[in-house]
């Protein structure tokens, strides 16, 4: 029987990409607007007011998305939990629960009798350190998005003005940063939707005694070769292949499928 595939949560990527490119956006148009009131003439003084200000500017745009960071998080353990569930059950035949542990405003349901080892109620105590932990690196990542892009202005402008560069060609200079600025928010979101998810999956194989997986890609033309070499080869969570196991390389969409010799679930051969 052929294993089902484990799907990759795509629309909560997008999510959290959109909104974090759309904050992106809006805080380079505020770059855009501030550059006018520099005066070179004066522009140590001129900065100095002028970051402040952006620095501000950027915790107001950037704070939604933050406080968006629970909810995208655990709408990625919503998504991983029911495909764990159908994996289970197409694997195995056995139906498992759903995750009834504290997240994002869910309610704990006691746990009760276990089936084949595995609370009945799946209460997942360790859900919530995890999105704590995921939701604080984020907003790291988050907080640094405009942190970064203002010490690149700040850079530029100074080497500019020493270099006798006219008010144009510094700005355009800035401006040609805002891409690269906009690619690493995309990025910030695919991978760490991606990191969540493989997490996620590594701790629900764990707790049913799954020690080992067989590694799964896409198989697209986007595929890394060196993942598309390890298709159909088992790996032991406890030894990960050089560049981490399945979803924790930088934008891997690579799953673990569960290797279910040893396991609650073991069925045989």
């Amino acid at each position: 029987m052929m294993a089902r595939v484990w799907l990759h949560p795509y629309g909560i990527e997008r999510d959290y990409t959109n909104a974090l490119v759309k904050a992106t956006r809006q805080f380079n148009k505020e770059i855009d607007s501030s550059y006018g009131d520099i005066r070179f003439d004066g522009w140590q003084d001129d900065m100095a007011a002028i970051l402040a200000y952006l620095r501000n500017a950027g915790n107001r745009i950037f704070q939604p998305v933050i406080e968006r960071l629970p909810s995208f998080f655990s709408l990625t353990s919503q998504f991983n939990d029911k495909q764990w569930r159908l994996i289970v059950k197409g694997g195995t035949g056995v139906e498992l629960p759903t995750s009834q542990a504290i997240i994002a405003g869910q309610t704990t349901v006691p746990t009760s009798s276990s089936v084949l080892g595995v609370d009945a109620y799946r209460a997942e105590p360790w859900l919530r350190q995890m999105q704590e932990l995921w939701v604080s690196e984020n907003t790291r990542l988050i907080k640094s998005i405009p942190s970064d892009e203002l010490s690149d202005m700040e850079g530029i402008i100074q080497r500019g003005v020493m270099n006798g560069s006219s008010a144009d060609t510094i700005q355009k200079q800035i401006q040609e940063r805002y891409g690269v600025t906009e690619r690493r928010a995309k990025l910030i979101a695919v991978d760490q939707i991606g990191k969540a998810n493989s997490a996620l999956t590594k701790q629900r194989q764990a707790d049913a005694g799954i020690d080992g997986y067989i590694w799964r890609g896409v198989l697209d033309n986007r595929e890394r070769q060196i993942h598309v070499d390890r298709e159909g080869k088992r790996f032991k969570w406890s030894s990960p292949p050089s560049d981490g196991h399945p979803g924790q390389p930088i934008r891997c969409r690579c799953y673990a499928e569960p290797d279910w010799s040893g396991s609650v679930f073991d069925i045989g051969e």
